[in-house]
């Protein structure tokens, strides 16, 4: 079997990058999340028992267990992504920027517009919420596999939900057809997975996720006094937050950069793989308790900053990441298994040399997703 845990010779380091080829930071997503209903920032939570027992100065969680009233991160990309969509699409600009939030539900309603989404669970409650909000239609396309309590929570967001024949890629396309085909023109696609490189709405998912690190940078100093952050564990599923990552952390000015670790269930790791043969590979998918996570292919505008941006991938077991939840949850942390994934990697890795963790290591996790329940199974166990 091969190894859980890659480490990526083509890893670049930040520093020797060109920050100018990066996009800048758009100054204008946080103060949207801050209009939305109940904004507020994240916790940035420390664990002084899970450093202690890794061997390292600190270990800060990001705790995205409840935001903007959700139980995951997807929200901050889901609604940038929805708000820019469709503002692109109804012609609402001034001055440069979209307009309120008001006037563009308002105009949504009139010209009939219904939002589609992919979704393996969070993303899709999160466009349902936004087409709540906007009061337009909403139809979300899920793989067979789901569980029906994230089907229901969809649903009671008032959203139609589709439950598709096939894995989360499969659904992905199908998804994408629908859209394009619903009546009159009027459906708009939010996906938070980019099938070309010219994929705008995908983009403008990974710029939506900015607030979080906007908070994380305030929270850090806060805390330990400093900036410095020696690694960021964070999970992937198609890789839009890895991304956003590697975007914020390269065009951040800081000295040293954090090393980048990625974490994927063993059953869905195709960042793993894809590093692994130094080429974009998609993976056949099994079941997981990470679900929002059972993604086989990466987004195509997140492989080529991937590829050089990640320090390690990580895969992990379902049963580690249970562990994992267990052990978050008795340091007061709600966390649901892709949230938990985080942790379960950095408890796979070893200190040395070439992940450079030690007494000294500032290490933040990312903890993606709040509590829910799940079904564990081993490999062999048949699908249903």
């Amino acid at each position: 079997m091969p190894s859980s845990i890659f480490i990526n010779q083509l890893y670049r380091p930040p520093s020797s990058s060109s920050p100018e080829t990066l996009p800048s930071p758009n100054t204008g997503v946080r103060a949207f999340h801050q209009s939305l209903p109940g904004y507020k920032p994240s916790p940035l939570v420390s664990v002084p028992a899970i450093a202690a027992r890794q061997g390292i100065r600190w270990c800060l969680v990001k705790d995205e267990t409840e935001r903007l009233g959700l139980p995951a991160f997807k929200i901050l990309g889901a609604s940038w992504a929805t708000y820019r969509a469709l503002g692109e699409r109804l012609g609402l600009r001034e001055n440069g920027d979209v307009v309120s939030l008001q006037r563009l539900a308002e105009a949504a309603k009139a010209e009939g517009v219904v939002l589609f989404a992919a979704t393996d669970g969070n993303h899709g409650r999160a466009v349902a919420r936004m087409a709540g909000y906007l009061g337009v239609g909403a139809r979300i396309y899920v793989p067979s596999l789901l569980d029906e309590e994230a089907i229901s929570k969809i649903r009671g967001e008032g959203a139609e939900v589709v439950v598709y024949d096939g894995d989360y890629d499969q659904t992905v396309l199908a998804t994408k057809v629908a859209a394009e085909n619903h009546a009159e023109g009027k459906g708009v696609l939010i996906s938070d997975t980019a099938l070309t490189v010219d994929d705008e709405t995908a983009n403008w998912i990974v710029e939506g996720y900015q607030t979080m690190f906007d908070e994380m940078e305030e929270q850090v100093l806060e805390i330990t006094g400093t900036r410095t952050i020696t690694h960021v564990v964070t999970p992937v599923g198609v890789g839009s937050l890895t991304q956003a990552v590697v975007t914020h952390f390269q065009r951040t000015p800081r000295s040293p950069k954090p090393m980048v670790i990625a974490v994927e269930p063993k059953s869905a790791a195709c960042l793993k793989a894809s590093l692994e043969a130094g080429e974009m590979t998609s993976v056949k998918t099994e079941y997981t308790i990470c679900t929002g996570m059972c993604c086989g292919t990466l987004s195509a505008i997140g492989w080529p900053m991937l590829k050089s941006g990640i320090s390690a991938a990580v895969a992990v077991e379902d049963s580690d990441v249970d562990t994992a939840t267990k052990n978050l949850q008795s340091c007061g942390i709600n966390a649901g298994p892709c949230g938990a994934a985080s942790l379960a990697a950095l408890e796979s890795l070893s200190s040395g040399e070439e992940l450079a963790l030690g007494p000294q290591s500032v290490v933040v996790l990312l903890c993606t997703e709040g509590r829910r329940g799940y079904e564990m199974r081993s490999n062999s166990q048949p699908e249903p």
